[in-house]
């Protein structure tokens, strides 16, 4: 599978840059940090370090072709974008401050704020659940119950993983019935490609286009949303205290994300190449991330956010998702709110306001 790259540009707060970093800095053509003050770069642009939930793959193509094609420079934003390992991470160096955005899953965001842990999605990118096991057609899985006594790889972070119990005591299945083996992402999906394994956890928008071309098998899927789990997906997500101490940055963020979504539907090859001239060492094909952003496309919407601009999550959305973590993932019955995981104050026209304020 793909594997991890070098970061856009390299982290403020290190006092030396790698070779490599340098490298991908000037393909970038963003500024350099000079003699400015540690929040400012030295052209005047807010510093933001904004980290996504995996490798890079075509779900986040409109953070990684916003920062190459200038996008969020030109709404006064240096971003440096790196690669997550899993949602579950994320979310800690977004909620200590190692990095001030980043981009997660809503259901493992609950599950980490109800552990209280401060943090909240301001943008909601990919809402309608993409979680899903697949497995080869010929393995004789088809349904949750035929995972018993089954193999899988399993990332612990990643949000099919962490909302897995759930998945499990939905669908009637034992999770100590399964056997998973603690993997990274890549290695995950390789052993069940390589038939090491016999299901894997995966993303609908993300795993499913990538193992239609490596695998080459038909794949039975199982989606979590088919098994009653009404939970939203991943967006943006931020602590409270960055997002009370620096409205204006999160606002001008989205603002430039919602332009980067525009120009990545108007010129999805243009966007596919600004992705191959950052992750130079993906192992993904351009049809892949191509047709990994369409899949995430069709999913930046509920039912009831539908036709509302881009980020805005619905009340009723989060009360879904709450209840399902209360029921199968952990947290505490009535601790959270919707208004206590989810703010729609730095977007523009949405219908519920949601927020701590």
């Amino acid at each position: 599978m793909h594997t991890p790259v070098a970061t856009l540009r390299t982290r403020r707060r290190r006092s030396t840059l790698a070779g490599a970093a340098l490298a991908v800095t000037a393909a970038l053509t963003l500024a350099a940090c000079g003699g400015s003050g540690k929040d400012q770069d030295a052209s005047g642009r807010t510093r933001l370090d904004v980290r996504t939930d995996v490798f890079y793959t075509g779900a986040v193509l409109p953070l990684v072709a916003g920062v190459e094609q200038g996008i969020y420079a030109k709404h006064g934003l240096e971003v440096t974008l790196n690669p997550g390992k899993g949602s579950a991470t994320t979310l800690q160096t977004v909620a200590n401050g190692s990095d001030d955005l980043g981009y997660a899953d809503a259901g493992a965001l609950v599950q980490a704020a109800g552990k209280n842990m401060p943090v909240q999605m301001v943008a909601g990118m990919v809402q309608r659940s993409p979680l899903a096991i697949f497995a080869k057609k010929d393995s004789g899985i088809g349904s949750a119950k035929d995972l018993a006594g089954k193999t899988a790889g399993y990332t612990a972070g990643s949000a099919p993983e962490t909302v897995f119990p759930a998945f499990a005591k939905a669908s009637g299945l034992d999770p100590d019935s399964v056997t998973l083996k603690k993997v990274d992402v890549p290695t995950r999906d390789s052993l069940f490609v390589q038939g090491n394994t016999q299901f894997t956890f995966g993303l609908l928008n993300v795993t499913e286009p990538n193992m239609k071309e490596k695998c080459k098998c038909d794949l039975a899927v199982l989606g979590y949303a088919d098994a009653g789990l009404d939970v939203l997906s991943s967006g943006i997500v931020t602590s409270d205290k960055f997002a009370e101490e620096n409205p204006e940055s999160v606002r001008k963020f989205l603002a430039a994300t919602a332009e980067a979504v525009e120009a990545v539907n108007k010129d999805l090859d243009g966007a596919v190449a600004s992705f191959f001239k950052v992750a130079s060492t993906s192992t993904l094909s351009k049809n892949v991330v191509a047709e990994q952003w369409k899949a995430s496309a069709a999913l930046m919407t509920t039912d009831r956010t539908k036709g509302q601009p881009f980020g805005c999550t619905a009340e009723a959305d989060w009360r879904s998702t709450i209840q399902v973590m209360e029921q199968y993932g952990g947290v505490p019955a009535g601790k959270l709110t919707p208004a206590d995981v989810a703010d729609n104050a730095q977007l523009t026209g949405c219908a519920d306001g949601l927020g701590k304020k």
